[in-house]
């Protein structure tokens, strides 16, 4: 009874930030729009017009509300999951359709949260160990960076610049306070183990980004994969596997836009490829333990 109450309280926390998440999404979006406008580009005006209200309020007045008719949400205007379902995913004002984004962020990061306590529960005994649930407060927070991110590329083929170094700060800090919790902590093998790891996916990915001019993979690539290495056990399998099914799912989704689109996906056709790395990296993440014993029953 205790886990799935501290699960369902989880999974209400990951709600709330899958709302969280989106709302930043289109900050972000209007953020860029503006920077674009004054360095000279060309913007879409329908998009710019619907998202300037963003920019132009101060961030302490910032409150969530419609991009239709600005209507400021109340705050039973904005219960996860409870609140789209009940308005029908619409505006409670205008009634113009709020869209399904928010309400399959919301139902995502419930899951995903609920997923991850459950593997790296914290708690034994009846006792809570303090650096493994440290480490979890870090995982699920690095997830709030992820699922932005993996919005953003999915929708504009961009991976922001700020969202990937702050979280590779706390895949980082996750990976570096691993090592307190096993024994013989830091050493050689693991220096050595993160190295290969580094030099199978993210090296590659950034001297083919360099070579292509960002045609082949994007420039922001190889930096998420720096992060999404520290976010997974340190050996290098994890490195091979996540390069595999990233491209594995980059597949699926070239395939999944194409029967959507109703047409061919041409050859040389840009697909983001950040939310197939972000999709495959959490796959590993929740599999971890069964990848590791295949690969040990494979080489025994």
């Amino acid at each position: 009874m205790e886990n799935f109450l501290l699960s369902l309280i989880c999974g209400v926390i990951g709600a709330v930030l899958g709302s969280f998440s989106v709302a930043q999404v289109w900050r972000v979006r209007a953020k860029q729009l503006q920077e674009e406008r004054e360095s000279g580009k060309k913007v879409d005006s329908t998009e710019w017009k619907k998202l300037r209200s963003l920019v132009s309020v101060k961030t302490k007045k910032d409150r969530s509300h419609c991009l239709n008719c600005n209507y400021q949400l109340k705050w039973f205007d904005l219960i996860p999951i409870i609140s789209w379902l009940s308005l029908g995913g619409k505006c409670r004002k205008c009634c113009s359709r709020i869209g399904s984004l928010e309400f399959f962020s919301e139902i995502l990061m419930f899951a995903l949260f609920v997923i991850i306590f459950l593997i790296f529960n914290p708690i034994s005994n009846g006792t809570v160990l303090v650096l493994p649930a440290i480490r979890l407060f870090i995982l699920l927070i690095s997830l709030v960076p992820l699922a932005i991110m993996l919005i953003y590329d999915a929708k504009w083929s961009l991976l922001p610049t700020k969202l990937l170094y702050i979280f590779n700060i706390l895949a980082f800090i996750y990976w570096a306070t691993g090592f307190l919790t096993v024994s013989g902590g830091f050493n050689l093998r693991s220096i050595f183990y993160l190295v290969i790891s580094m030099m199978f996916f993210p090296l590659i990915y950034f001297v083919l980004a360099k070579i292509s001019k960002e045609q082949w993979v994007g420039g922001g690539d190889w930096i998420l994969a720096v992060g999404l290495i520290f976010l997974l056990p340190n050996h290098p399998v994890f490195a091979i596997f996540l390069l595999f099914l990233s491209n594995v799912v980059g597949l699926v989704f070239a395939v999944f836009q194409s029967i959507l689109h109703f047409r061919k996906v041409k050859r040389g056709t840009q697909i983001p490829f950040g939310p197939a790395m972000i999709l495959a990296a959490l796959i590993l993440l929740a599999f971890q333990q069964q990848i590791l014993v295949f690969f040990v029953n494979l080489i025994m």
